[in-house]
């Protein structure tokens, strides 16, 4: 079973995937959209496509979407989350441009940065583990652990279905790790 993390836009996702492509998923919110009744987004279908694809990879990427979380954390489905800090805002819009990012995008992103962070740092849920960006440099491709994670499954592949019924039973992470990511990010 793999693990589900949302991720600020920037963070270094499309690295992952370029990298690990084949242990890796990634939803946008294009993707995930489908209409439900008048007009609105089925959030629930959302997770439901979600949770349907966890089992086939070792990383499942999702949008920051704000009710899309609030669905996650209504359920109790734990996510990890990665974002930055207010003060790493010139690095991510210069990085945007760099990448050639649609101008709008840079724009939304340039007009709702503070916003954002100040949205994801408000989400007290036991099930969301946040790990905040502080430092210049230190993106999803480089965090520990998520690097720790993935070194972790290349040395312990799942070889059967019985083995893989085992692992998804147990939680990869224990209590402390969510603390000690907010007292390390504090």
């Amino acid at each position: 079973m793999g693990i589900i993390v949302s991720s600020f836009p920037g963070c270094g996702k499309t690295y992952i995937m370029n990298t690990h492509g084949d242990k890796a998923k990634m939803f946008d919110a294009l993707e995930l959209m489908g209409e439900g009744q008048d007009g609105e987004y089925d959030y629930n279908k959302w997770v439901d496509n979600i949770m349907g694809v966890v089992g086939d990879y070792d990383i499942v990427f999702i949008p920051v979407a704000e009710r899309l979380l609030d669905t996650l954390n209504k359920r109790n489905i734990d996510y990890d989350i990665f974002y930055p800090s207010k003060e790493r805002r010139g690095e991510f819009l210069e990085n945007m441009v760099r990448k050639r990012v649609f101008r709008n995008d840079i724009m939304m992103l340039d007009r709702d940065f503070d916003k954002m962070v100040d949205r994801i740092d408000n989400i007290e849920a036991e099930n969301c583990y946040k790990h905040k960006m502080n430092e210049q440099g230190h993106f999803i491709g480089n965090d520990n652990a998520i690097m720790q994670y993935i070194n972790n499954i290349k040395q312990n592949p799942v070889k059967d279905e019985k083995e893989h019924s085992e692992r998804v039973g147990e939680s990869p992470r224990g209590e402390n790790d969510n603390e000690a990511h907010e007292e390390r990010n504090a």
